[in-house]
């Protein structure tokens, strides 16, 4: 089935929390309404008639630094190309705001997916206060900033 990907199209808060779940992360009840409001720019991929199968967002500072936030595909979608087209777009569109650096945070096997998109794998971490998705990580006293890969 054909999908199309919208910047800043229309979506609700609730669908968002409804393809987390699908996708297998924790619920951000009522944190959604607030994102859609901050972030630079947010994809919206749907299909032709207009089940939402993609979602990813981009928070910058507008000069130097933007960052990928919750790239999410529908686990019927996965596997076609979705991913990386969200992934693609919000680069062009970092690109041509004239922002110099792309930046994500992610689960160390989606790390190839990473380096297909064009970023450059390397060590890096996280302070997650709600313990939401790093169980898998090391503790920094381990080796946390160990490189993963390098390019």
């Amino acid at each position: 089935m054909k999908t199309s990907i919208i910047t800043n199209g229309p979506v609700t808060p609730t669908e968002i929390e409804e393809l987390r779940a699908l996708v297998g992360w924790e619920r951000c009840e009522g944190t959604y309404e607030q994102i859609l409001k901050r972030h630079d720019a947010y994809y919206v991929a749907r299909t032709e008639d207009g089940l939402l199968v993609g979602y990813a967002s981009v928070l910058s500072d507008g000069i130097a630094d933007a960052y990928l936030i919750d790239l999410m595909v529908h686990p019927q979608h996965q596997r076609a190309g979705l991913g990386s087209s969200l992934v693609k777009r919000a680069a062009e569109d970092v690109r041509k705001r004239g922002i110099q650096c792309l930046q994500v945070t992610f689960d160390r096997s989606l790390a190839s997916f990473y380096a297909a998109c064009g970023f450059h794998i390397f060590g890096g971490g996280v302070i997650d206060f709600r313990n939401m998705a790093w169980g898998e990580g090391e503790p920094a006293a381990t080796g946390a900033n160990d490189q993963m890969e390098s390019h």
